[in-house]
């Protein structure tokens, strides 16, 4: 069973796996990071809204705040402390912005309730002061019961390409997965979850009818995929329509999934896998329709939970378009590899100055790439100097 260091499914120290990345030599670039932010208490995310210059962080306590023209502002764009439950694996977990939110002003949170349940609720900016949101605006998107365990919340919200909300949620906790949740397609726990945010009629939500189980008997239709402990981050590629998961492992092993947006259904095998080996039942499991990591790597060497992040787009560093980077939690350090033909190539680790409890990465209107850390800094990642 993993121990919860902050708000990860945090791994022991593990014996087994396939071995950490390789180390290739580095390019003709070295990286850096440019310091950003600091003094934020515990930023766990960051984002920004579509053609917006700003980039919102999401402090774990229940606050987002604004980062603008390099500096942080003081105030918090929206503070919901006080419906919050925070610590350990718990918080205020990630943010995601409308695709017309110009518009509508209208973004939508993940955080951990009172009650340790999970929670997506939507706010709207206010229309007179742009760096603050209405915390009266709330309205309840989506209540996913999280009963008996604290670990395993998942965390993170995104729109993809198709405009619909894409949601992680972790497999419910303790070590194991005891109720086999992340295989039950029947329960919201241990999923990709996706839906249509923007409803014709007064329900929160619908269900697209492109989602892989609609219309299945016993099935959860808001289910996109399923079979994951806890996807604290995804992303998508914004050159093509691949989702990258970092899947935060058990004992032995750290998971990075990639599929295309279409076919939609995949199992990624956990509980009956953990990466690319057997968990339950420990040999011979069945590995018959389950879409195993593209790469993994294992917990010795002070590795504990991977931190997924981003395929680097930006202009600003031409040597690197289109590499993966991720980090670890314990271990820190930026790492990446080129998802060639459905399989990881060209896997780094790199001299960047990236330390250890880094818990997301951002991504910036241009693709720029930015690196939080638990201990209350944001970076940018940049040519080293």
């Amino acid at each position: 069973m993993k121990v919860a260091v902050f708000l990860l499914a945090l791994s022991c120290s593990g014996n087994g796996g396939p071995g950490d990345p390789a180390v290739i030599p580095t390019p003709s670039v070295d990286l850096a990071l440019q310091p950003v932010a600091s003094g934020l208490s515990s930023p766990v995310h960051l984002a920004s809204p579509p053609n917006d210059n700003r980039l919102f962080v999401v402090e774990q306590p229940g606050r987002i705040r604004i980062i603008q023209n390099g500096a942080l502002i003081p105030a918090p764009f929206l503070d919901i402390d006080a419906k919050v439950l925070s610590g350990g694996e718990r918080g205020l977990l990630s943010v995601a912005f409308h695709p017309s939110y110009s518009t509508n002003r209208h973004f939508f949170v993940y955080y951990t309730d009172n009650n340790g349940d999970i929670q997506v609720e939507r706010y709207t900016a206010s229309a007179t002061s742009p760096n603050t949101a209405d915390a009266a605006s709330a309205r309840p998107i989506l209540n996913v019961p999280h009963p008996g365990n604290s670990n395993h919340n998942g965390g993170q919200l995104a729109f993809g390409p198709d405009g619909f909300l894409y949601i992680g949620t972790g497999d419910g906790g303790s070590g194991g997965d005891p109720p086999n949740n992340a295989q039950n397609r029947n329960v919201l726990l241990g999923k990709i979850l996706r839906l249509d945010v923007n409803p014709s009629g007064s329900g929160a939500y619908t269900v697209p009818a492109s989602n892989p189980f609609v219309g299945q008997a016993n099935v959860r239709s808001e289910i996109w995929a399923y079979g994951l402990r806890n996807p604290w981050r995804f992303s998508f590629d914004r050159a093509g329509s691949v989702l990258y998961i970092g899947d935060v492992g058990q004992n032995r092993r750290e998971e990075i999934d990639a599929v295309a947006l279409a076919p939609s259904g995949v199992n990624f095998g956990w509980r009956i896998m953990e990466g690319t080996g057997c968990h339950n039942p420990a040999m011979l499991c069945d590995q018959a329709g389950l879409t195993l990591p593209v790469h993994e790597y294992d917990t010795s060497g002070g590795n504990c939970a991977v931190t997924g992040g981003f395929v680097y787009r930006g202009t600003a560093i031409p040597q690197v378009v289109g590499l993966y980077f991720f980090s670890d939690y314990c271990k820190g350090g930026l790492r990446s590899f080129r998802l060639v033909n459905g399989a990881a190539t060209d896997v780094r680790e790199w001299n960047a100055g990236v330390g250890a409890t880094i818990t997301s990465f951002g991504e910036d209107r241009n693709g720029e790439l930015y690196v939080l850390s638990h201990g209350g800094t944001v970076g940018k990642l940049i040519v080293a100097p």
